[in-house]
């Protein structure tokens, strides 16, 4: 045996340290399909080793797989929570499993499913911060059950003062977007920026480019061509390399914000509207979207029953059953 394999196979029999814990944490965040293929790596590590460095290993993972929309290895990833070896580190952290279990309901769009995970997961909040974190998680699924009214409540009772710089920039968007579902951009605009701050601060690349988006929109809504030309700047690198989603929808800022400026719709940029308005909509943009059109008076683009597309995959029922019992 070589030196060199000497020195690799006793790196692979080290235990996971705290800094590589923490690395990959940030990894799945800002990379989680990269997160995802270093995942196997990383287990190799620990060589049959049962602790709660592996399970916080697992729960990175969890959310890795939630980001990429890998729902198989999200599957894959609970299979293994279960298991007698993990269970006792699972079950020592059901609030954030049950958590992250409700999310991939939220995602795909089985809204009842997310509904009753975080009602589950109240049981185990042990602090008010972490109850304040379930408010904001469940008020995202009454606003999009079109309960604005619910939504709105449960948010305004969370003091985000409390919170933790992560919990607060999550607790922002989705203040944020609830202000707007109700029509109140400007107040929603100051609820983005604030996220995007925190975000900067944490070094969280996705989050805030996808939040740069949404104030992008709240500005347009408001007519601050004044903030928008400030986020706007060379947005579509940023998209590029970490939320490809909007750059479609960059376009349609440009657009909107051209015809604002100009205070005129073009025969092609009207075209170009109808053509993919209905994209917009159906990835969750509706509220800005009207408001955009009708700023422009264009508001007959709008597309008649056209609403939010979830992704397409369908989870089965009940996934945290084994930490939450009866539902």
């Amino acid at each position: 045996m070589t030196i060199t394999s000497v020195a690799l196979s006793t790196l692979l029999m080290l235990p996971i340290s705290i800094t590589e814990l923490n690395d990959f944490k940030r990894l799945a965040v800002n990379n989680p399909k990269h997160a995802l293929v270093e995942f196997p790596r990383l287990l190799m590590r620990y060589q049959g080793e049962t602790s709660n460095r592996i399970a916080l290993l697992y729960y990175s993972a969890l959310t890795a797989a939630s980001r990429a929309d890998d729902w198989p290895m999200f599957l894959n990833i609970i299979e293994k929570m279960r298991a007698p070896a993990l269970s006792a580190y699972s079950d020592g952290n059901k609030l954030q499993l049950l958590s992250s279990i409700g999310v991939a309901y939220r995602l795909n769009g089985q809204l009842e499913q997310a509904k009753i995970h975080y009602q589950c997961a109240f049981k185990f909040a042990s602090n008010d911060i972490e109850l304040a974190q379930l408010k904001v998680n469940q008020s995202i699924v009454y606003r999009l059950s079109y309960q604005p009214a619910l939504a709105f409540q449960l948010i305004e009772s969370v003091n985000s003062n409390q919170l933790s710089d992560k919990v607060k920039a999550g607790y922002s968007v989705v203040h944020g977007n609830i202000q707007q579902s109700i029509g109140n951009f400007q107040t929603a605009l100051h609820s983005y920026e604030q996220a995007h701050e925190l975000y900067t601060k944490m070094g969280d690349k996705v989050s805030k480019t996808g939040v740069t988006g949404n104030i992008l929109g709240a500005a347009l809504a408001v007519k601050n061509l004044t903030v928008f030309n400030r986020y706007r700047g060379d947005l579509d690198k940023a998209a590029r390399l970490y939320y490809p989603r909007i750059l479609d929808y960059l376009q349609w800022l440009d657009i909107i914000a051209y015809a604002l400026e100009s205070q005129t719709l073009s025969t092609e940029h009207q075209q170009w509207i109808e053509n993919h308005v209905v994209k917009f909509v159906e990835l969750g943009y509706e509220d800005v979207i009207k408001a955009h059109l009708l700023l422009i008076k264009a508001r007959d683009l709008y597309p008649k029953g056209a609403s939010m597309k979830f992704k397409s995959y369908s989870l089965p029922e009940k996934l945290g059953k084994p930490w939450c019992g009866s539902f």
